[in-house]
């Protein structure tokens, strides 16, 4: 890893929710502090693990703990209704051929077994859902520890020296894993990704429901997800299907914690439809205040 320069402090990409499910219709929190987080940087910068220290003895503990929490997710009705051959998921799924899956936003998974829990299913979905050899997975969190960056290379997935915030544009149809990150760093995405028009056909989101976020934009019109214009504009053409949409997660066996409220997002843009940005929402410093 390259020494960094600027690292962004965790406040950038952990979100701390409540335990528990919520009632139908509210809208999630996506803020961890009570003031705002620090600004993302507009450009990538240099990254280096927050803990340097590397002890193979904790690495392989927590490759033991990653792989039991796969084996739990493999196992589970949330899982198991993913694989459904006839569903609208995987034919949408099918339709992109996604070639690069990227984890972003995971948290601390030696600290955390919700964090755990969705590394899991980003393993799983690599495997199961990413057609052909050629399939490459990253994982990236600024929090990440040199114990967690060995152990994420053991599973199988690349760890980036640079932090980009999220503006990541890409060239292949890519599979975003985003858990519970903050509503600018969807916003950053999109932003990448928002001209020419076609471009976000090649991104597919896993992660906070864009439908709850326009609840909470309306609640609260100075709020986070208010800011967040692309992700509103893009609720308008999204399909959006929750992750338990059959009742999947259960409240006693930790999934809620790490999946609820996350939904599939594909963006089918359409020529016809107007959308409602101008230049200067998707200018980076302006995504940065």
């Amino acid at each position: 890893m390259a020494a960094a320069a600027a690292v962004a402090t965790p406040a950038d990409w952990t979100v701390v929710r409540r335990r528990g499910r919520r009632r139908q219709g509210d809208a999630p929190t996506t803020a961890s502090h009570p003031d705002s987080p620090p600004p993302l940087p507009v450009t990538p910068v240099p990254w280096s693990p927050s803990d340097p220290s590397l002890d193979p003895a904790r690495v392989s503990r927590l490759l033991d703990r990653a792989r039991a929490a796969i084996s739990r997710v493999e196992a589970s009705r949330l899982y198991r209704r993913l694989l459904l051959p006839d569903s609208p998921l995987r034919h949408r799924l099918a339709s992109l051929a996604p070639a690069r899956l990227s984890l972003l936003g995971v948290g601390s998974f030696e600290s955390s077994p919700a964090a755990r829990l969705q590394l899991a299913l980003a393993a799983l979905l690599r495997r199961d859902l990413l057609p052909g050899a050629s399939a490459t997975a990253d994982l990236f969190d600024p929090v990440l520890s040199a114990v967690e960056c060995a152990a994420a290379v053991a599973l199988g997935f690349t760890v980036p020296s640079l932090n980009d915030g999220c503006r990541r544009r890409v060239a292949d149809p890519t599979l975003f894993y985003m858990p519970h990150c903050e509503a600018a760093l969807y916003d950053a995405l999109l932003a990448a990704n928002w001209e020419p028009r076609a471009q976000l056909r090649r991104v597919c989101v896993l992660g906070n429901s864009f439908r709850r976020y326009a609840l909470q934009a309306e609640e609260s019109r100075s709020g986070p997800a208010a800011k967040a214009k692309l992700v509103l504009e893009a609720g308008r053409f999204a399909w959006e299907e929750r992750i338990d949409e059959a009742g999947d997660v259960d409240e006693e066996d930790g999934f809620a914690r790490a999946f609820n409220e996350t939904s599939w997002h594909f963006f089918e843009v359409d020529d016809h439809i107007g959308l409602q940005i101008s230049s200067e929402d998707l200018s980076f410093e302006k995504l940065s205040l």
